[in-house]
């Protein structure tokens, strides 16, 4: 073998041994924060997966089909309830398309972040990025994290309200159905 050659084998062998054992070793610590994360967006994930997002898609299609109805009677006098419940209705109804994008929305930054986490996780295993970077980092993960679960909160209130909206509909319609002549639903 050429002396050169074996010469370059040894000096590879010894510059890669040398780094390696200089390499840091993993904080647990940090790594149980970024586990913790990750276990927190899952739980948001789980959340978002159990709502029925075809139940934004029914409201939005209520909302598409009486909305001419809807500019009917309103300009018609009406009592305070009817206004009110009409009112109300028209309102959460002119929302759903706006809810069902905040809820997609909601999901795709999930699964960014999640992306995100397991790389961060990687760079903490392969000691990657200098301390500095490290803790900011986990405190930037950390509060989009905490975002994304006030986020979810808000979504879940604007489910609930989606769900009282579908569930007053038959109310609504037959309120609806009080229109001019010319507009009678039959």
């Amino acid at each position: 073998m050429n002396r050169g050659i074996l010469f370059a084998a040894l000096a590879a062998l010894a510059i890669s041994t040398s780094v390696t054992s200089c390499r840091r070793a993993a904080d647990p610590y940090q790594l149980a924060v970024v586990d913790s994360l990750t276990n927190a967006l899952e739980a948001v994930r789980l959340t978002l997966n159990e709502l029925d997002t075809q139940r934004y898609a029914t409201a939005d299609s209520i909302f598409r089909s009486n909305y001419p109805l809807f500019l009917q009677r309103f300009k018609d006098t009406l009592d305070k309830p009817t206004a009110t419940a009409l009112g109300d209705q028209f309102v959460q109804l002119r929302e759903t398309a706006h809810r069902a994008a905040d809820h997609r929305m909601m999901l795709g930054a999930v699964n960014h972040t999640s992306t995100r986490l397991k790389e961060l996780e990687q760079d903490l295993i392969h000691a990657a990025l200098p301390e500095e970077e490290v803790s900011q980092a986990l405190l930037d993960e950390r509060h989009i994290v905490e975002g994304i679960e006030n986020g979810v909160l808000q979504l879940i209130a604007n489910y609930q309200a989606n769900q009282r909206v579908l569930e007053q509909q038959a109310h609504v319609d037959s309120l609806l159905a009080v229109t001019l002549p010319e507009h009678r639903i039959k």
